[in-house]
């Protein structure tokens, strides 16, 4: 058997590495210089657009049914993640106690101004010796009078009156064992301006995925040509 010559070898060797495909090669991590640009966040019932700057800044608009919402501030991207921040911080919206006096009982709740004309009053009753929203609550609407229906059986250690539309809770009023009757002042502050501290959104095919649980929303920005 005749032993092929070492150039008829070499051209087979070249051959088969022609036709031998490249490994893929691992996307490149992204920067703030290639991910600075407009994105579009609409979808059915949602305006959303979000700017990020190449000088590490963005500004963000929402319009999602009656809300309206803005920020503005700097951003990152770290670990293939672009992180928003607010700044300045937003400073949330808040009830002021006008008057805290005694009542036979129960709790009646009463605003120097109604937050919605027309609509009716709702807070969040809080129980235990450290009340938070997430834990176990009630709503409740307040009636016309200002009394507060209370569950049987429920002793309330503390309560939040909603702000209709806006998902941001102010803290809670603490309650001490017998009745109340509060009158209380609404200051809104910066109500309507999303307190990103740091708000993370991930990068999947090129689109910037923000998951907003308090709106139960997931916004999903494009970036524009």
């Amino acid at each position: 058997m005749r032993t092929p010559c070492l150039a008829f070898t070499v051209l087979l060797t070249l051959a088969a590495s022609a036709q031998t495909p490249a490994p893929p090669q691992p996307p490149a991590t992204p920067t703030r210089a290639s991910l600075a640009g407009a994105y579009d966040g609409g979808q059915m019932e949602v305006a959303a657009q979000l700017i990020l700057k190449p000088d590490g800044h963005f500004q963000y608009e929402l319009a999602y049914g009656a809300l309206d919402e803005t920020a503005a501030g700097t951003w990152d991207v770290k670990d293939s993640v672009v992180l928003l921040t607010t700044v300045p911080a937003a400073v949330p919206p808040r009830f002021v106690v006008v008057s805290d006096t005694p009542a036979p009982s129960g709790l009646h709740v009463k605003l120097t101004k109604p937050l919605v004309e027309g609509m009716r009053q709702r807070v969040l009753l809080l129980y235990g010796a450290n009340p938070r929203p997430d834990q176990d609550s009630d709503e409740a609407d307040v009636a016309d009078d200002g009394q507060v229906p209370i569950p049987a059986g429920k002793h309330p250690t503390a309560f939040i009156p909603e702000i209709p539309v806006f998902p941001t809770l102010p803290a809670p009023i603490p309650l001490t064992a017998g009745g109340h009757r509060f009158v209380l002042r609404f200051e809104p502050n910066d109500i309507g301006k999303a307190d990103f501290h740091p708000q993370p959104l991930t990068i999947q095919d090129g689109v910037l995925i923000m998951p907003r649980r308090d709106l139960q929303l997931l916004l999903r920005f494009k970036r524009q040509p």
